[in-house]
């Protein structure tokens, strides 16, 4: 359960085809529209198949092929990291299937069963940590403070919770064991613990008690999302959803909408019509990190559509989301700027941690032939382990053009080992001049984000927060303030700013 394959380093078995620029017809299906962008000559493709439109999908089917173009790249080594996902655990679904529930472990009353026989399975496995549980959370009375507690006391409580039941268990709780306790079996409106729950008949996640059934309605969609890709998670691992790969003539302006771009950019292909649920979320997953640089730079860097090199720096980088699928980088920044001729990608942040693997290939992203007849060039550098603040004072440093932070939690002044790093890194990206894009996981974050920066630096706003049209929209649960959102997005929003200089 959430073990990790073992890295291999082999060629690529797949060529992306470079495709000619053609403005989309209309189509006859009914589930795209034409629409004309805005001040530009050329029309996007607006789709309708957004992600509630394939919670039934099964799993779409990869359509991956060689061509006769494929031979000259054989010799070209890549890295592929191969991992397979943790278990994640769901008050309400059954803890050997996924399923939804039926029966909840009589002792316990934390986990559940899609059946008897399901639970008469678990219980070998269960019965340790059941033991515990019933006497810290249940007979002890742990659960029963959770309606007295304020929000900020809720998330401290359920904490010190975690660490009795491992001082009384005797060892460290797994990932997914912690979150039988983060996000118990309690009514979502007045934290009550009781065997009496209902459970949402939709989505079948959000449990409520008899006095509370009406909050849910507006997270209703996304919790039947947050199950389906729990489902096909646990059945299928992590899916490796083709990216769309077409080369621009000329310079595309990405559009306010992440279907809209999807739909032109796939050609509304019966891939991406059938593209299940899970595949989706994945896509836009991988897609979120380079395109959200990319609608920055659009909006912040007049000369976008001439320039022949840019520069960007990550700020607190973390390798398992901004730097695990540097190979998109090419397709949405070099196949849709085609006068961009050299891309450089500086990744820093103290959590920066690498596989044990040589860095060279680790760095390596595989060029197109189309890209390599032009010279172009996709360069990345690491530096883990490196408070932004320090690495601009490096040898390394080049100055950039844009700057990234993604949903780094600036407010929070416990960062980096308890300690608030930040001031010093907020006037040094103040300091070099260039747009800087900072996103966050909620709404209410991203205002106190703006505060803090403008509290330490001289910085003028160039974006007001707004929703990003490119953020994830793989849903996670939130620890942090789940009393108003009890999901997340990553980028779910975005600001950018620039220092006066």
């Amino acid at each position: 359960m959430g073990r990790r394959k073992k890295s291999s380093k082999k060629t690529s078995d797949f060529f992306h085809k470079a495709c000619e620029n053609e403005s989309p017809g209309k189509s006859n299906s009914d589930e795209t529209k034409v629409v004309e962008q805005k001040g530009k000559n050329h029309l996007i493709l607006e789709s309708t198949i957004d992600v509630y439109a394939r919670l039934k999908l099964p799993l779409v089917q990869s359509t991956h092929h060689r061509t006769l173009g494929d031979k000259e790249n054989d010799d070209e080594d890549i890295l592929e990291l191969d991992f397979w996902p943790r278990f994640v655990f769901a008050s309400n679904l059954c803890l050997v299937c996924m399923e939804g529930s039926q029966v909840t472990c009589e002792f316990c009353s934390m986990v559940s069963y899609c059946s008897d026989e399901h639970k008469k399975q678990d219980w070998p496995k269960h019965r340790n940590l059941c033991k515990v549980l019933t006497e810290v959370c249940v007979s002890g009375g742990g659960l029963s403070l959770l309606p007295e507690l304020t929000p900020d006391e809720y998330r401290v409580y359920r904490l010190k919770l975690i660490e009795i039941v491992e001082c009384s268990l005797g060892r460290p709780l797994e990932l997914w064991e912690k979150e039988i306790i983060l996000y118990s079996r309690v009514c979502r409106s007045c934290r009550l613990f009781s065997k009496m729950l209902r459970s949402c008949s939709t989505c079948e996640i959000e449990l409520h008690c008899d006095n509370h059934d009406g909050r849910h309605e507006e997270w209703c969609r996304e919790f039947q999302v947050f199950r389906r890709v729990l489902l096909m998670q646990y059945e299928n691992g992590y899916v490796d959803p083709e990216i769309p790969d077409t080369l621009q003539k000329n310079p595309l302006r990405l559009p306010d909408n992440f279907d809209s771009l999807m739909a032109r950019l796939y050609d509304n292909s019966t891939y991406y019509r059938s593209m299940d649920c899970y595949t989706y979320c994945s896509l836009s997953h991988i897609s979120t990190i380079p395109l959200t640089a990319l609608y920055s730079m659009q909006i912040s860097c007049q000369n976008w559509e001439t320039v022949d090199t840019f520069v960007i720096h990550v700020i607190g980088a973390e390798f398992q989301f901004e730097c695990i699928h540097l190979h998109v980088w090419e397709k949405f920044f070099l196949h849709l700027i085609p006068n961009l001729k050299r891309l450089r990608l500086m990744f820093v942040g103290p959590e920066l941690r690498l596989p044990t693997v040589p860095l060279n290939l680790l760095a390596a992203v595989k060029i197109c032939t189309a890209c390599k007849s032009f010279d172009r060039h996709v360069n990345v550098s690491f530096h883990p382990g490196k408070f932004y603040h320090d690495f601009c004072r490096s040898k390394q440093f080049v100055k950039p053009n844009l700057v990234c932070l993604f949903n780094p939690g600036l407010y929070r002044q416990t960062g980096f080992e308890g300690r608030d790093t930040w001031p010093e890194t907020i006037r040094e990206f103040c300091k070099t001049g260039v747009p800087v894009c900072i996103t966050s996981y909620t709404k209410h974050e991203i205002p106190r984000e703006m505060t803090r920066i403008k509290s330490i630096a001289d910085a003028k706003t160039i974006l007001e927060p707004r929703r990003n049209p490119y953020a994830s929209i793989k849903p996670d649960r939130n620890f942090v303030s789940d009393d108003t959102a009890p999901l997340i997005y990553k980028n779910y929003y975005l600001a950018i700013v620039r220092g006066k200089s």
